[in-house]
């Protein structure tokens, strides 16, 4: 089983325990709920996963690559269930000398329907990285492109002014020109990522 499976399946474990625990505070008699978060929040968090591509061509990109990455954020709360928010998700694979990094940079929206659980959505750019470090540093760049951002989170930790959760999260760039004319970019670069977000407000 591969590392990012195994990640996956954890963070998938942790999900469901928190959600059995958020259950257990709404339910008669629990914990109370913690309290509303509105307005500026500011975090980075930490993710294993993969870094994949898809050419509709089959000829150059095709499989998957495991990757690390972060993310850094800064949202904006303006009543409980519904923000706005800013973020910026490099994922970085290295081999040998090589180095390659895909990066999703995004703004939208983001919706609490609970208190511990939050869902993102938004639009932005990416751009895709390749550098050789050997004796002279070489680097090639593509161009920006325009990219999506989807996340789900769940809180599992909360002190006064940070909250720790668990994230699992996915950047699409969409690279190269419809030349087929089927409606979708030739080349599609992936972030996928599984991990934990520090977030203070």
């Amino acid at each position: 089983m591969s590392h990012h499976v195994r990640l996956a399946s954890l963070v998938g474990v942790a999900l469901l325990g928190a959600a059995g625990t958020a259950f257990a505070q709404s339910a008669p008699g629990g914990a109370s709920p913690p309290p509303e978060r509105i307005g500026w929040e500011f975090g980075a968090g930490l993710y294993g996963g993969e870094i994949n591509c898809e050419n509709q061509d089959g000829e150059f990109c095709n499989g998957v690559t495991e990757a690390g990455g972060i993310d850094l954020h800064v949202n904006y709360f303006f009543k409980p269930t519904l923000g706005l928010y800013f973020d910026v998700f490099p994922m970085v694979h290295k081999e040998n000398d090589w180095t390659f990094t895909h990066n999703v940079v995004t703004a939208g929206l983001k919706w609490r329907p609970a208190p511990i659980f939050t869902f993102t959505g938004g639009i932005g750019s990416a751009q895709a990285k390749l550098s050789y470090n050997r004796i002279l540093g070489i680097e090639a760049k593509s161009d920006a492109v325009p990219a999506i951002l989807l996340a789900a989170a769940v809180e599992v930790l909360r002190g006064k002014t940070f909250a720790l959760d668990l994230q699992a999260r996915v950047g699409v760039g969409f690279y190269d020109e419809d030349d087929d004319n089927d409606g979708q970019a030739d080349i599609v670069g992936r972030n996928v990522g599984f991990g934990a977000a520090m977030t203070w407000f």
